[in-house]
């Protein structure tokens, strides 16, 4: 194994002396034994005689190794598999002499059922009958279980895949159909065109009973055909996707001055797959909620996520496989361009949908939260082994990273950085990169020096907080690292971002049009009446003003103000609560914010306002008389928006007021909203008593009026919405369902929940439904814990190929958990377990425990205090 590479000595690679250029594939899968046949003619390169060849395997095994010299065959003396490294060393009596070559391998794998490599998902059909299609996950590292290959990003190659299938079923893989031979009466061979160079991550392949709907680009030069593949039946709910499909690619070979590469684009929704989505190259394959939509029998936020997914899939057709990673340091390249640039077409095909100010609460403040623990990571992070590489699959590479890069395009313009970034892909397309490509393509661009703007942003941990202070008619500002933990240590607090502080109105004293605070601090005059730092949000900081400060731009939002729009009066909810919850400021101070808002009537704004007085509640949950406080000031807040909206959707209705709807009903229901719940009862009563009656629960609302019943229920509510799971035909309702049944209150209903999470009737994808459900209701958050004790062997087993279910299953249960005497409890039950796959994980639930219980501490008698003389 070497590890001898220019940026990274440490690194965990393949030796260079043999690289290959093209594979010749074929796979032969049996659906009925879990087990797959293949062949490999790989065409190498021998830079240097040697006797050994080693490649990436895992799970394979090894029939023959041979290699072919012109005339002359090698035969491999023979083999020896490294089960750590996940290599297999070929050995040959005789040297292999420098100069072209075939490597020829006969292997067998196995179909498993991890959601990983070459992989089975099940499903029944029409009839109730057990079926399986085959498909593929190879990102990061698991091509290597489906073939022998060189599995890395850098070294990339050509492809010829070849499928052999029953006859009735159908293969697609990366490149359209060559041509399709019969091998035998009930068996067909699919020959795929040959692939652009690309990385083994990227390759992939699906076999099932499928069926499509097609759409095709019109503004193309070469026109695309652009299908959503789907199980029998389903094919109505691919209709969404397919439809923008067309207009993403035109728009992003618009603004990237690249056409879409490949003559077809294919999706394909699959039953069991363990992340959102994966970008396959011409193969996109998505988790079912992701990519299907039913208009009329889907909850609407299922659209956004669908039309997010989507977009940023198809970016990455250029941003991580027309242009690839150099390595996983470099992750952040494709996930976070990726995150950025599909919110920016999202924004594009749907103006009214408010996506940037959303991208704000939802991205920003995602990225923003795991920034501020000891145990985050910078963006930018040093990966040597591949077992490290799925942990960094997370909110700093995903949220952050796009928070940086829109910070970047906001203080170069957008057009500038665009225009970059189609140098960036010019010059390196069909390649490598690492991210000082990117820097060195804007700096082109821009005639700015953008490395030493961004240098801080990815490769230093953390995130800085700006302090404002006003003393005689002068605001002092100052930049330190922000830790949720407020117990910055002076060597932890060294670094000087560059800020771009978007000080609005701007003071005549700030010379630099860019606002750009390069120092610790810096004074300018008090302007006249309110003003913000960080306007529109675009910086990646949190802003600490003195109550004053906060109490003129609350009269601002008040009033109506155009000076506060509405990403700015989120900003602000986030960035106090977070501050209250972080020990910067107090939680009577966010509490007195909120008050300002009564006037608000934004979707966005209202779903960070109720998401953040609702994590005060559940943190302090253990005092009931706190508890029972802020669930009044809850139902005080969104008393009048509740008769305001009601229950009905108009037909016409646009789509943010019906997001909003769900939003205020679940609050209201959530925090005993005595007409609220009454009406939830009632219409849940005619929706169970009442097939012809389905829409007295609307979609968007089902899972809202779920959880107020089994809040307020009992067992013959836990049974009926669980009869809902069972029966729901499309997979967007199972979620809905799994995610109202952790709301049940009987310990024995919880502890039913609980086992369901991991029975057969749960996909293993969906624990994490059953687990966030569950750590939202404050009397299972414990005892799901000790759920997760207790089964750890059978969810680390299952898990353990995943890019980030184990981790999660250990942060869900603990997040909202106050208890610093856990901290122990979960250090002690992990001490002697291998926990490599998920430490960052596990070090992050950690420290969130210690963040919520010294907010409680800090806080529990002044909150108590605050609510009691506010009459709450």
């Amino acid at each position: 194994m070497c590890k001898n590479t220019p940026t990274n000595p440490d690194r965990v690679v393949l030796p260079t002396n043999v690289t290959p250029s093209h594979y010749t594939l074929t796979i032969t899968p049996n659906l009925k034994e879990y087990t797959f046949g293949g062949y490999v003619e790989i065409n190498i390169d021998i830079h240097k005689p040697t006797k050994t060849i080693l490649i990436n395997t895992k799970e394979l095994a090894i029939t023959y190794g041979r290699v072919e010299i012109g005339e002359t065959t090698h035969e491999a003396s023979s083999t020896s598999f490294d089960e750590h490294r996940e290599t297999t060393t070929f050995t040959f009596d005789q040297e292999l002499p420098k100069g072209p070559a075939v490597f020829n391998i006969l292997f067998q794998g196995i179909l498993n059922d991890k959601m990983a490599g070459f992989y089975r998902s099940s499903y029944k059909d029409a009839e109730g009958n057990a079926k399986v299609m085959g498909v593929t996950q190879f990102e990061a590292t698991e091509a290597r279980r489906a073939f022998p290959c060189w599995d890395e990003p850098a070294v990339k190659a050509t492809f010829s895949i070849k499928l052999c299938v029953p006859s009735e079923l159908i293969a697609l893989s990366n490149m359209p159909v060559e041509q399709i031979t019969a091998v035998e009466p009930e068996e067909m061979t699919f020959h795929f065109e040959k692939t652009p160079i690309m990385s083994t991550y990227l390759v992939a392949w699906a076999v099932g009973d499928f069926e499509y709907v097609e759409s095709t680009t019109t503004k193309l030069e070469n026109p695309v055909t652009c299908r959503v593949y789907t199980l029998p039946g389903l094919k109505e709910q691919g209709q969404f996707a397919v439809d923008i499909t067309p207009k993403i690619l035109e728009y992003f070979s618009e603004i990237f001055g690249t056409a879409y590469p490949l003559p077809k684009l294919d999706q394909i929704a699959v039953p069991d797959f363990d992340m959102g989505a994966m970008e396959n190259w011409g193969l996109v394959t998505y988790r079912t909620v992701a990519l299907l939509f039913d208009e009329k029998t889907s909850d609407l936020r299922f659209k956004e996520q669908v039309a997010s997914t989507v977009a940023h899939e198809l970016a990455h057709q250029w941003f991580g496989n027309l242009v690839t990673m150099e390595w996983w340091d470099h992750l952040w390249l494709n996930e976070g361009f990726a995150t950025w640039v599909g919110t920016l077409a999202v924004d594009h095909i749907f103006p009214e949908w408010d996506t940037w100010p959303t991208f704000i609460v939802s991205d920003v403040q995602r990225g923003i939260a795991l920034d501020s623990l000891r145990s985050s990571h910078p963006i930018e992070v040093p990966v040597s082994d591949p077992h490290e590489i799925h942990q960094i699959f997370d909110a700093i590479s995903y949220s952050k990273g796009a928070s940086v890069i829109r910070m970047l395009s906001n203080w170069l313009t957008v057009d500038v950085f665009l225009a970059g970034i189609r140098r960036y892909l010019k010059k390196h397309e069909y390649s490598n990169a690492t991210t000082d490509d990117l820097w060195n393509a804007l700096s082109e661009e821009s005639k700015i020096d953008v490395r030493e703007f961004m240098n801080t942003w990815t490769r230093v941990i953390g995130i800085p907080i700006i302090d404002v202070t006003e003393v005689d008619g002068v605001v002092s500002v100052e930049q330190h690292r922000y830790l949720s933990t407020n117990d910055v240590k002076p060597e932890e607090d060294e670094t000087i971002w560059w800020v771009p502080m978007g000080v609005h109105p701007k003071p005549a004293s700030i010379a630099d049009p860019n606002q750009t605070l390069k120092t610790r601090s810096l004074k300018f005059e008090v302007p006249e009446g309110a003003y913000l730092l960080n306007k529109n949000y675009s910086g990646v900081f949190r802003t600490n003003y003195p109550p004053s400060v906060i109490a003129r731009i609350g009269e601002a939002i008040l009033s109506g103000s155009d000076l506060v729009g509405l990403s700015d009066r989120a900003g602000l909810v986030a960035d106090i609560s977070s501050l209250a919850k972080s020990g910067h400021t107090e939680t009577k101070n966010f509490l007195d914010l909120v008050q300002y808002y009564k006037n608000e009537n934004t979707y966005v704004v209202w779903e960070l306002l109720a998401q953040r007085v609702a994590e005060i509640g559940a943190i302090f949950a253990a005092n009931e008389t706190v508890h029972q406080q802020v669930l009044h000031f809850q139902r005080k807040l969104i008393d009048q928006m509740v008769e305001k909206l009601g229950w009905e959707y108009p037909e016409g209705e646009d789509y943010l007021t019906s997001r909003l709807r769900n939003v205020i009903l679940r609050t209201a229901g959530r925090a005993g909203h005595v007409a609220t719940v009454a009406e939830a009862k009632r219409r849940f009563k005619i929706f169970t008593s009442d097939a012809s009656q389905e829409s007295i629960l609307h979609p968007s609302i089902r899972q809202t009026a779920f959880e107020m019943v089994l809040i307020n229920g009992g067992e013959e509510e836990f049974r009926q919405v669980l009869k809902y799971f069972h029966n729901a035909p499309k997979q967007d309702q199972q979620v809905v369902a799994l995610l109202a049944l952790g709301s049940v209150q009987q310990p024995e209903l919880i502890a039913e929940v609980q086992e369901l999470g991991i029975s057969k009737d749960v996909r293993p994808q969906d624990i994490t439904y059953v687990l966030a459900g569950l750590s939202g209701n404050a009397k299972a958050r414990l005892s799901t814990w000790e759920f997760v004790k207790k089964n750890w062997t059978l969810i680390s087993d299952r898990y353990k190929s995943s890019m980030g279910l184990l981790g999660l299953c250990v942060k869900y249960p603990l997040a909202q958990l106050a208890d610093k005497a856990l901290v122990q409890d979960v250090t002690e039950f992990f001490a002697e377990k291998d926990t490599k796959d998920f430490q960052r994980a596990l070090d992050q639930a950690i420290e969130g425990l210690n963040v919520n219980s010294a907010w409680v501490e800090r806080e529990q008698e002044s909150l108590g205090a605050w609510l009691s003389a506010n009459k709450y």
